[in-house]
């Protein structure tokens, strides 16, 4: 239940008066939230006083109580056995509230009233134990959704000053005319109905959203690629299409989501500040106005506050006089909006950004890199041709990209006229901008943004929502009433009255609107699941990115420790390894790779009794069969010794050979070298606490240079 915020008091019958005057009220009138925040009620001997906090109060000093007191004593019976006087009920509420400090004398209006009032009996009770209330489970405090017969009957809006002043002033002609007024409850209940019909009507008449096309551009970049990270969203209730980082949405909302318009403006067109063009993507400025964010991004001077949310507007205030002046060379209107002009030198055509994007002109936008003293910069270059001067072969070349894409001139023209709506026409020379408003007026139209904030109730329906409900003239007064919130709803740009309404702006179907084909109804059920389908798949394949991203960290991760493990416990394979890898390195015809097939040479093995290759001293490598490099040296020297000893010295294989021993020569001596240097033990293989010398190995020697 509302709180009125009235103020009972009793027992103060007997109290005496004060000089403030009261106004008794014969009926206890129902006030409105305003009315009672600026009257205390009190209720003495049945009847009801209504005190005004604005009106002052006279102080009454302790003396004047004593006088007047002892004249109350004084007189008749008669007088005392009379109602109270508005003027006494008033300093009965002033001592019931602020009682007076006793004092020692006693008088006899004192003796008169302990004679009059009764003595309090009272016991005291020592068996008594106050009983500890234990504390509530959580799951007692819930809040339970009510049902739809319990809104039809309890109204969700509360009264402000401005309906009280309203419903005051209609109950003053209606009791005039000899009517009964109008009570706050009913008036509560009959506008709480008129937005739900309003909701209701709305959804009816509202076009059903388009579905996601495949061919969906940017209204901003009138580009349609997209990407994980800068993806296409659509606004919920316009069906706006921006990028991610042409709008300025860094994270994907979970559930709905809307454009600046729809969530601060959802029943009122905006206009832009900048152009004449409407439709588009909007953010607001920093004075409260809209301006189209490819304007914002093209005017030198205008800027955003928030580079990453692309907001506020910055910067209106410092664009040019100069700039306003300019005339589009498309749309033909002066001073409608700033115009930006030809990047060409010496050509000074001026155009409207949207007006450019609706004719399909060259505009772009690139980033470009500076290296200098201080360091690389990187800035951003913007470049807007006119028709004359658009650069050679750019239709051409842009519409010859795959996938039938059509990003050329025409095809930006398209895209554009479908993001913008046409500007309206500017108002002619020598006519004021009222003639039209008046002239429609005289013709009985309304402007179509009047029309359009708020849906019009049919009188039929009227007569429905105040069914049930019953007082004198009830048609007059509904028609009052609904032009009365159609005038409240457009001061508020059309946004609802009722906050659940507000909120549920986009929410469950209308139950009462017309049946719709079931063929249709299973293909957008169909569309959806679909839709649905492919955003999981699309999430599902993220995850799996994100997973392999981790799984190869910690590959590496695993590689890197077992590296670390290899050189603590078998330092010698790491180095034998290394060098291993170096040799085979060298021989990039893969000549000694796999051992000599014998099919191929029968006479192998008459002249060569122990074959050796690369992939056997691999083998033998990983058995732990190389104890040292010099090991590993005997075999590299007996696999040389062989291909000679094998293949004369006109062959291939035999100046592969000498060059190989050459080139292996000098890594075996650079692995000796870094082996001596370092300190191995060669029984065990692992490193010698100290390391015999200090030279470094890495160093070339003279030998080496001669090789």
């Amino acid at each position: 239940p509302r709180r009125k915020g009235q103020v009972a008091a009793g027992g103060a019958a007997h109290r005496s008066p004060s000089p403030y005057s009261l106004k008794a009220s014969p009926s206890r009138d129902t006030l409105t939230y305003a009315q009672a925040q600026k009257v205390v009620e009190v209720e003495l001997e049945g009847r009801l006083h209504r005190i005004s906090i604005l009106e002052p109060l006279e102080v009454v000093t302790e003396d004047e109580i004593k006088a007047q007191e002892i004249s109350e004593c004084n007189s008749n019976k008669e007088n005392s056995k009379q109602p109270l006087s508005p003027a006494k009920s008033a300093q009965a509420v002033r001592k019931a509230v602020t009682p007076r400090p006793q004092t020692p004398e006693k008088s006899p209006a004192s003796h008169q009233d302990k004679m009059n009032l009764p003595d309090p009996n009272f016991r005291v009770l020592e068996t008594f134990v106050p009983v500890e209330a234990p504390p509530l489970p959580t799951a007692y405090y819930r809040y339970i959704e009510r049902l739809p017969e319990e809104h039809e009957v309890v109204a969700e809006y509360d009264m402000d000053e401005e309906d009280a002043a309203w419903l005051e002033m209609v109950n003053a002609g209606r009791t005039t005319e000899g009517y009964s007024a109008v009570s706050p409850d009913t008036f509560e209940l009959l506008v709480d109905r008129l937005e739900e019909e309003a909701y209701q009507e709305a959804r009816n008449r509202a076009p059903a959203q388009n579905t996601i096309e495949d061919d969906a551009f940017c209204c901003v970049c009138l580009d349609d690629e997209c990407l994980n990270s800068n993806v296409i969203l659509f606004c919920d209730s316009c069906n706006l299409a921006v990028h991610q980082e042409c709008y300025g949405v860094p994270y994907i909302p979970e559930g709905q989501w809307l454009c600046r318009c729809c969530l601060q403006s959802p029943q009122k067109p905006v206009d832009c500040v900048l152009c004449p063009n409407r439709g588009g993507a909007f953010k607001q400025t920093s004075d409260g106005r809209w301006a189209h964010v490819v304007c914002a991004i093209w005017i030198p001077e205008v800027c955003f506050s928030n580079t990453v949310f692309l907001e506020p507007v910055e910067g209106v205030g410092n664009i040019p006089t100069a700039r306003w002046k300019l005339t589009c060379c498309l749309c033909k209107q002066k001073g409608r909006g700033a115009s930006i002009q030809c990047h060409k030198a010496n050509c000074y055509t001026a155009f409207h950004v949207t007006c450019a994007q609706r004719a399909g002109l060259f505009m772009k936008i690139e980033p470009v890199r500076e290296i200098n003293v201080n360091g690389t910069t990187f800035s951003v270059k913007k470049t807007a041709f006119c028709e004359a001067h658009s650069p050679a072969g750019q239709e051409s070349n842009s519409d010859e990209e795959s996938e039938g894409r059509v990003v050329g001139s025409r095809g930006r023209a398209s895209r554009g006229r479908s993001a913008y709506t046409e500007s309206p026409a500017a108002p002619k020379k020598g006519r004021k901008p009222g003639d039209d408003a008046k002239r429609e007026k005289k013709k009985g139209k309304k402007s179509p943004e009047a029309v359009a904030q708020v849906p019009q109730i049919p009188t039929n329906r009227l007569n429905i929502i105040c069914k049930g409900i019953i007082f004198q003239r009830k048609n007059q007064f509904m028609q009052r009433l609904h032009s009365y919130w159609l005038l409240k709803r457009h001061s508020r740009s059309g946004v609802p009255l009722v906050r659940r309404l507000h909120a549920n702006f986009q929410s469950q179907k209308n139950p009462e609107q017309p049946e719709v084909d079931e063929k249709v109804s299973a293909a957008r059920e169909a569309l959806r699941y679909w839709q649905k389908l492919r955003h999981d798949l699309e999430k599902a394949r993220l995850l799996v990115e994100l997973i392999r991203k981790r799984e190869k960290l910690k590959r590496e991760q695993v590689k890197v420790h077992q590296t670390v493990l290899e050189m603590q416990l078998t330092p010698m394979l790491v180095l034998l390894r290394s060098t291993l890898e170096q040799l085979q390195e060298k021989d990039t015809a893969l000549i000694f790779a796999q051992p000599v097939d014998i099919k191929e040479v029968p006479d192998y093995a008459e002249f060569i009794s122990q074959p050796m290759d690369f992939s056997t001293m691999q083998s033998k490598l990983e058995s732990h069969a190389y104890r040292s490099v010099g090991d590993l040296e005997d075999d590299f020297n007996l696999m040389i010794s062989n291909c000679l000893l094998y293949n004369t010295k006109d062959t291939v294989y035999h100046r592969t050979a000498l060059r190989l021993r050459e080139l292996g020569g000098a890594v075996l001596r650079h692995a000796q070298r870094q082996a001596t240097n370092t300190g191995f033990d060669e029984d065990t293989g692992m490193l010698l606490p100290k390391s015999p010398q200090k030279r470094d190995f890495y160093g070339c020697t003279w030998e080496d240079g001669k090789r």
